[in-house]
């Protein structure tokens, strides 16, 4: 800071600009902290994986495993959807809620914060979404005139898809993630973001398109889930990486 001033002093306009790019970068270094988030996310979801087990396949006449209030987190194609909506519901409040709290320490012990209110409600919006999800477009597609159920299924095919397949909840946490990568400018949040959107829709695809033939595995469904949860917590390790190569 001494530099600084006697630059001021003396009239080195380059020198300026020069330190004060450098204490943007130490200011934005020292605000971020997504490898938390990352590498919780990337937990709550490896320890879903085995709710998604499950040895029918997706072109077995099939009826659905009841109406669950919380078909939107879960849907209501797998066995376990139940299960599925329950512990994603906990979950995303818990990873949300937990996020939040640690970018607060991480205030507090860097003495720089990162304002996390979008990312709240963002999170808010999430889980509300996803729980209104299931009924609104069903009742859409079902309860309403032929023309309307047909615009609706037609429209909404992507989410349909990921709706039955329990896998919206990894949807919620994209759409958080790329709103946190906005706020702390974050190009590892951003890709991280970007990629679970990407798997999100290969996964119907991949589900209908499987060389299973008329054998599916149990485990068929896990790469749904397994893929998005490796990518959370390799980019989470990245992270921690980085924060640790950025301390003096």
């Amino acid at each position: 800071m001494a530099e600084f001033a006697h630059d001021r002093e003396t009239g080195h306009p380059e020198q300026l600009l020069a330190d004060l790019t450098r204490m943007r970068g130490a200011v934005r270094r020292d605000r971020q902290a997504s490898a938390f988030p990352l590498l919780l996310f990337g937990v709550l979801t490896l320890a879903s994986v085995p709710l998604y087990l499950d040895p029918v396949g997706p072109d077995a006449l099939r009826a659905s495993y009841g109406n669950s209030p919380l078909a939107g987190l879960g849907g209501d194609l797998l066995r376990h959807s139940a299960a599925i909506g329950w512990y994603w519901l906990v979950a995303l409040i818990a990873g949300y809620l937990g996020t939040l709290e640690w970018y607060r320490r991480h205030a507090l012990k860097v003495g720089v914060q990162t304002r996390t209110r979008k990312y709240l409600i963002a999170g808010i919006l999430g889980v509300l979404g996803g729980l209104a999800l299931g009924p609104v477009l069903n009742f859409l597609a079902t309860g309403t005139a032929a023309t309307v159920s047909d615009i609706v299924t037609s429209v909404f095919r992507p989410i349909f898809a990921l709706l039955y397949l329990g896998l919206i909840p990894i949807l919620v946490i994209a759409a958080g993630l790329l709103v946190l990568a906005r706020l702390e400018r974050s190009r590892l949040l951003a890709l991280t973001g970007g990629v679970l959107i990407v798997l999100l829709a290969l996964a119907p695809v991949y589900v209908n398109t499987a060389p299973f033939g008329d054998d599916f595995p149990s485990v068929g469904y896990l790469p749904t889930v397994l893929l998005p949860a490796l990518v959370l917590l390799v980019a989470g390790v990245v992270a921690v990486l980085r924060a640790r190569r950025a301390r003096p």
